[in-house]
């Protein structure tokens, strides 16, 4: 805390968040970055209906809903929790994409079922790369993208136009549901 008793957002020891964040960075300097930028912005790590509605408000391009890998913050929902909230809240008016979590093609699957117009992987990518180069990540892409046109073989499915929220179990479309409830206290006397 500073001497005027509010939270500095400067980091402590190593310095390696100092170069990456700049906690002055706010929602309406989207507006300038967009001008700047001169292409499209996309704001990365939405997980809340507020802050994709924010998105939208302030002239965001498209979110994508991403942990950023579940490194920087324990205790998030998982990306494919958070997703049908962000697509609600959008409504449409921008694309909503998924970073964070894709690891079979079924995963690919569900996230567009659930509204994401598109996934981004990252660890299997690294993984490919890590265990056989380019070759691997060859490798890794192709097994996605055919476990992927498995899934969607599976549920019927010929383009991804075709692919909505009927291709899920009722507990994975109830997912959200079930998880509000199980974090409810019991009723008194159930």
């Amino acid at each position: 805390m500073n001497t005027a008793g509010q939270v500095s957002h400067q980091t402590q020891g190593t310095k390696i968040y100092d170069q990456l964040f700049d906690p002055s960075f706010n929602w309406s300097d989207l507006e300038w970055l967009r001008k700047a930028a001169g292409v499209p912005v996309v704001i990365k790590g939405v997980l809340t209906p507020e802050d994709a509605a924010r998105a939208v408000d302030t002239g965001a391009d498209g979110v994508i809903v991403s942990t950023h890998g579940g490194r920087n913050l324990d205790g998030l929902p998982a990306t494919i929790d958070a997703l049908p909230r962000v697509v609600e809240a959008v409504r449409g008016r921008i694309p909503v994409m998924l970073d964070s979590g894709i690891r079979r093609g079924t995963d690919v699957l569900m996230a567009l079922a659930l509204g994401a117009r598109a996934v981004f992987v990252g660890r299997p990518y690294i993984y490919g790369l890590a265990a056989g180069g380019a070759q691997g990540v060859e490798r890794v892409m192709n097994i996605l993208r055919d476990e992927f046109a498995r899934a969607m073989a599976l549920t019927g499915r010929r383009s991804l136009a075709e692919i909505d929220s009927s291709v899920l179990w009722p507990k994975q479309a109830q997912a959200n549901d079930v998880r509000d409830q199980a974090l409810r206290p019991p009723m008194v006397g159930a």
